[in-house]
């Protein structure tokens, strides 16, 4: 009824939230990224990084799954932002919104020591010290057509090493393309729930304003009825149960509205 208070509207449930979706993929993602890192790390202490192909394969798997984390940490902390300078369409507490500002923080926390790991200086520096390494190793005492067989031998393994990195790195590409748009359908899902609300307060809204004009349709009709009550003239007792026929039509079409 206009001027009593309304309760609050409902958060969404988390079924319905984006972003608990979100917040899975992404944990699930640190939590792969964390056992290939592991992996990844005694490959690097103990193997030559130029000639292992199971590290270069980690190595490019890493690298790939930290840029995908890195763009859908952004896109939690976006939503974050919006949700507060929104508080009014979104009703979220500042508890929930804390918790939400923490799990991203953490998450960048998290990426950035395991690409401070995989890509820092030092790592670089034996890289690039075990591709010398390669080319190097051979036995000093081959001769020169050997020594260029393995020169082109290296070339060739480096080069197939490269176009395997590049394949990988493609098919990561084509797997942010297809998050991305996810990403823009859970947009237009939230716009249209968003939408929904409105509509839906616009009709409550509708219906107060119709029940407070049948409301005094009936109290204009009750008071009427208690002056005619009060005489015993038979043509205004018929008047009378002409109003109470009126008066339960009147009901009906409230009901039913």
């Amino acid at each position: 009824r206009r001027g009593a208070p309304r309760a609050p509207a409902a958060m969404l449930p988390s079924a319905a939230d984006p972003y608990y979706v979100a917040k899975e993929e992404i944990e699930a993602t640190i939590v792969r990224v964390q056992e290939m890192h592991r992996e990844w790390k005694q490959l690097f202490q103990r193997e030559n990084t130029a000639r292992h192909q199971r590290f270069q394969h980690l190595h490019a798997e890493i690298c790939g799954d930290l840029r995908q984390l890195d763009f859908d940490l952004q896109d939690i902390s976006e939503t974050i932002r919006l949700v507060e300078v929104n508080r009014a369409r979104f009703q979220m507490d500042d508890a929930e919104i804390a918790s939400r500002k923490g799990f991203a923080n953490k998450g960048r926390a998290t990426v950035k020591e395991i690409q401070d790991s995989v890509t820092g200086t030092a790592t670089q520096a034996k890289l690039e010290a075990d591709k010398r390494q390669v080319l190097t190793s051979r036995d000093g005492g081959v001769s020169s057509s050997r020594q260029n067989q393995v020169s082109r031998d290296n070339d060739a393994f480096l080069d197939r090493e490269r176009q395997h990195q590049q394949q990988i790195v493609k098919q990561q590409d084509e797997t942010l393309d297809q998050i991305a748009s996810s990403a823009s359908r859970l947009q237009g899902a939230a716009a249209s729930i968003s939408q929904e609300l409105t509509d839906q307060r616009k009709m409550l809204e509708d219906l107060d304003n119709d029940i407070d004009k049948e409301t005094a349709k009936l109290n204009f009709v009750m008071k009427r009825m208690g002056r005619l009550l009060e005489t015993g003239d038979s043509k205004q007792l018929c008047l009378i149960i002409g109003l109470l026929v009126l008066m339960v039509f009147l009901i009906f079409l409230i009901v039913n509205s």
